[in-house]
């Protein structure tokens, strides 16, 4: 669920929080605003400065920024503040690292269990990554999210899902650089496209070919992240 945007706001100013999961929905806020880029990285965050400007109190903004801490989103002050984590080479490496070995695992054992109906489901959210005109980087990078969830959803376990998901979280910064590059800017199919050996190795049913295309997908976003960050100098 998304927080209510006031009219008074800009887009990139943080919209006020109204009463329901309060850490929650301060957590959501605080991440768009940093996966968007309003809040780029080495920006300070000050606890007192968040809570007015949400319109909450200072106890789930200290939870709030606790919990995107251990997403790698922000590093925590003693000062009762916060910076946004630094974007870099080693960090991207170490996550897609961890997760081509999570989803290898995954992937060899859907395999064993897809129904064609599982298939087409694959086959449907792969064809969902074609970019259409005007349409914002949060809903590709959900369509993105759910191709890879169609693929792995019949061997998911409820640990599989609690430890995906701190992967998924702390990637989607770097997701979300990709999609904003010119490589897929350039190209509506780009996107899709790159997803095409996973789901190819996925129809085939073949363990090898699900090894090879995984590693080699998050290899190509890996070498893509490096080659955006240092294009900006990071």
């Amino acid at each position: 669920m998304n927080p209510p945007a006031p009219s008074s706001t800009t887009d990139s100013d943080p919209r006020p929080i109204s009463q329901q999961s309060v850490v929650e929905l301060v957590i959501e806020e605080v991440r768009r605003l940093i996966l968007e880029g309003s809040l780029r990285p080495g920006a300070n965050l000050s606890i007192t400065d968040l809570a007015r400007r949400l319109e909450v109190s200072h106890i789930p903004v200290r939870e709030a920024l606790r919990r995107l801490e251990t997403e790698g989103l922000i590093e925590l002050r003693r000062s009762r503040s916060a910076v946004v984590a630094d974007l870099s080479v080693s960090d991207v490496e170490q996550i897609f690292h961890l997760r081509t070995m999570l989803e290898t695992d995954l992937l060899q054992r859907a395999i064993k269990v897809y129904t064609e109906d599982d298939l087409e489901a694959c086959r449907a959210a792969w064809e969902a990554l074609t970019w259409n005109s005007g349409e914002s980087t949060e809903s590709m990078s959900v369509r993105h999210v759910e191709f890879h969830r169609s693929m792995y959803l019949p061997a998911l376990t409820d640990w599989d899902l609690r430890v995906g998901q701190i992967l998924w979280q702390a990637s989607e910064r770097y997701i979300y650089l990709i999609l904003g590059s010119t490589e897929v800017a350039d190209d509506p199919n780009h996107f899709r496209d790159a997803h095409r050996d996973l789901l190819d190795a996925v129809l085939e049913r073949s363990p090898r070919l699900v090894r090879k295309a995984t590693a080699e997908h998050n290899a190509g976003g890996v070498a893509l992240v490096t080659k955006l960050l240092a294009a900006r100098g990071s």
